[in-house]
């Protein structure tokens, strides 16, 4: 005998069917997590945000969930995939084993000093007994930063923060004398921490290149051919300028032109 389905319930399944039989995401309507950093992501607005919220749209893929999850989390929901996208992702060996990864910005990591700090290059920092290193848990920040803190942490002089609010105010209050940080970061904090003009910013790897945020997806939810259709619909963001557009939204003209500056692959 033939049931009948209520008429919302018929919808409902209906539009699950359609998500699910789109290429761009197999597996239905997406979960996202983000994790808090400056001007991409604080308390559910950012670039970030409306990146990842762009990309749906072009590509026609529900949005089930947005959450913020500490950046640890975030990156373990993904490789089980508990979670389908999580962005502003620095790619790794590690967790390219679990995610497709894609660039869609770049910045540099700046060192800032407590005010107490004398030194001012990576040798004197290096021999200064009283170096404490403040660094998120989770964060990668590129090869010749991650060795430095590797080495700093064998030596104890390591200190882990929860999120971005209380690196800046360890750093702030002298609990850490020295951190990583990104300009669309530190820019909000520089403005509000109470000896915010004594901070030292400083350029510490002027060799190194500048670091490329990415577009995580996980493997567990995405096929390569899945993914691969994210990536070029991000190339076509970039191409257009409508990221660009995204960013100004969020920084000023010079930063968001500095984040776009390298060609995206």
């Amino acid at each position: 005998m033939r049931r009948n389905i209520p008429p919302l319930l018929a919808l409902l399944l209906s539009a699950t069917s359609l998500a699910a039989a789109n290429p761009a995401c197999p597996n239905g309507p997406l979960k996202i997590g983000y994790y808090k950093i400056g001007a991409a992501y604080r308390d559910g607005k950012g670039y970030d945000v409306d990146m990842v919220r762009e990309l749906s749209r072009r590509l026609g893929c529900p949005i089930a969930s947005e959450t913020e999850l500490p950046r640890l989390r975030a990156l373990k929901m993904l490789s089980s995939g508990q979670i389908d996208v999580s962005p502003s992702t620095l790619a790794s060996p590690d967790r390219l084993q679990y995610s497709w990864i894609y660039q869609y910005n770049h910045t540099k990591n700046m060192v800032l000093l407590n005010p107490a700090v004398q030194a001012r290059t990576l040798a004197a920092l290096r021999e200064d007994p009283a170096l404490r290193w403040g660094a998120i848990r989770g964060y990668h920040h590129g090869p010749s930063q991650d060795k430095l803190l590797e080495e700093l942490n064998a030596r104890r002089q390591v200190v882990i923060a929860t999120d971005e609010d209380d690196l800046y105010k360890m750093l702030s209050s002298g609990v850490v004398t020295a951190i990583f940080a990104q300009p669309f970061s530190y820019g909000r904090w520089l403005r509000v921490l109470p000896n915010a003009s004594q901070i030292v910013v400083l350029d510490l790897y002027p060799e190194t290149d500048m670091v490329a945020s990415g577009l995580a997806l996980s493997k567990a939810r995405f096929s390569r051919a899945a993914a691969e259709k994210w990536h070029q619909e991000l190339l076509k963001m970039y191409q257009d300028g409508s990221l660009y557009d995204i960013l100004r939204r969020y920084l000023n003209e010079s930063a968001a032109k500095q984040m776009m500056q390298k060609p995206l692959e």
